[in-house]
């Protein structure tokens, strides 16, 4: 059981994208992916049909408290507490991507192991381009390195992801496929039109065997509970909020009722979370907003 667990805990590589495989990447990547797919959080002007002009980004640092939410039967986990950071560069021809996050994890065996999972990257803002970096640790051991680029032929077409570690590895992405940015601007232009559900092809470099469906279901903003946020809190005044709950699927695995993982985000038009909740299966874990900060615009 324990070597099951600490396997759950690592098989993943960062970002969004989960592979049972290595937990330790598994529980960082979503809630990093999270990251490249959650909130990439910057002041955008519309280029082409795939940045909707309705939706601008505001640039920022969020940093989350992170704590179990629920353990299920045979999971193992009895704890997890941790933070995450991410933030959100605007550089003129494209967005820079930052995220980290350490975890705690505490086994029904007593035994406890730590994660630390990072992850950066930059998208071009004609949304063709994409490079990226992943690291993950457990224990103080990096368990995984991930390093890559990848690029569209067009908007809507077939592109090509190359890594250069942990092996130099190329393949095709399918026609369609977006990038975390591109991704989480439609997702806003989908709540605001009142659309209730949207599934698109996303890559993020989190993994080494190509994108993910991610289906998104859109309701209600849930009522806003919990300690008041500190720091640049006027970023969150007078800006429509939705539930959206992501399911993520392996490329080839869209047939299968049960996702890798799933997300669920209180998301503000402006591409800032107010919290998250990231499900696994097994367990949950929760991700309360708790301090802003805005980040310059540049003069470009």
């Amino acid at each position: 059981m324990a070597a099951r667990l600490q396997d759950l805990a690592t098989r993943h590589c960062p970002l969004i994208t989960p592979s049972f495989r290595r937990p330790r990447a598994r529980i960082a990547a979503p809630l990093a992916a999270v990251c490249a797919i959650l909130l990439l959080g910057l002041w955008i002007r519309a280029v082409d049909a795939q940045q909707p002009p309705d939706v601008v980004l505001v640039p920022h640092r969020a940093t989350y408290d992170m704590k179990l939410s629920v353990s299920r039967p045979n999971s193992g986990i009895v704890d997890v507490n941790g933070r995450m950071v991410l933030e959100t560069v605007d550089s003129c021809d494209g967005w820079e991507v930052k995220q980290r996050i350490k975890l705690k994890f505490l086994r029904n065996d007593g035994e406890e192991f730590d994660t630390d999972s990072s992850f950066s990257s930059y998208e071009s803002k004609d949304a063709l381009r994409l490079s990226f970096s992943v690291r993950n640790i457990q224990n103080d051991e990096v368990e995984e390195e991930l390093r890559g680029q990848a690029q569209l032929q067009g908007q809507g077409a077939t592109g090509r992801a190359s890594f250069t570690l942990p092996e130099a590895r190329s393949f095709e992405l399918p026609a369609g496929t977006l990038f975390p940015t591109s991704h989480l601007m439609l997702i806003i232009h989908h709540a605001r039109n009142g659309d209730r559900s949207a599934s698109y092809s996303v890559f993020d470099g989190a993994r080494l065997d190509g994108a993910f469906q991610v289906n998104a279901v859109i309701g209600r903003s849930p009522r806003v509970t919990g300690p008041p946020v500190r720091g640049d809190v006027g970023l969150m005044r007078n800006q429509p909020s939705w539930s959206v709950r992501l399911a993520f699927f392996a490329a080839g695995d869209q047939g299968s009722a049960n996702p890798e993982y799933e997300l669920a985000l209180d998301l503000l038009a402006n591409g800032i979370a107010r919290s998250m909740l990231l499900d696994y299966g097994e367990f949950a874990v929760d991700a309360r907003l708790v301090h802003l900060q805005a980040l310059p615009r540049p003069r470009c």
